[in-house]
């Protein structure tokens, strides 16, 4: 007979491996970082895009660790890029093409998300 454990506390991280949504960064975005578009977990019952903007840095900073193998310690271009928190305050974003609210809009596996910072220019 196999004993079952208990049962294991919540995490407060809103990822779950294996269901991951697709976020492409634009511009001042994609500096901060460091890729255009990056697939990145989600739970497999959805999260507000709020909470997924707020572990979203730590996310990024992971993945790129794991990408290159380092430690995850700042390099020169990394220190010059703006605050992946900065620029995803000031941001817009889209879910499936569509625009949304950070505060109301959820994401769900299979999901794109569209980081997109004020433009300037003309």
């Amino acid at each position: 007979m196999t004993e079952r454990s208990a049962a294991p506390e919540a995490s407060p991280r809103p990822e779950i491996p294996g269901a991951p949504i697709t976020v492409r960064f634009f511009a001042a975005a994609a500096e901060a970082a460091g890729a255009e578009e990056l697939r990145l977990p989600v739970p497999t019952e959805g999260v507000a895009v709020v909470d997924f903007l707020t572990e979203l840095p730590r996310l990024v900073r992971e993945r790129g660790s794991a990408a290159d193998g380092s430690a995850g310690g700042p390099d020169d271009d990394a220190a010059s890029a703006p605050s992946l928190e900065r620029v995803c305050a000031r941001s817009s974003f889209l879910v499936n093409g569509v625009r949304a609210r950070a505060e109301s809009a959820r994401l769900h596996p299979g999901d794109q998300l569209d980081v997109l910072p004020p433009f300037a220019g003309g």
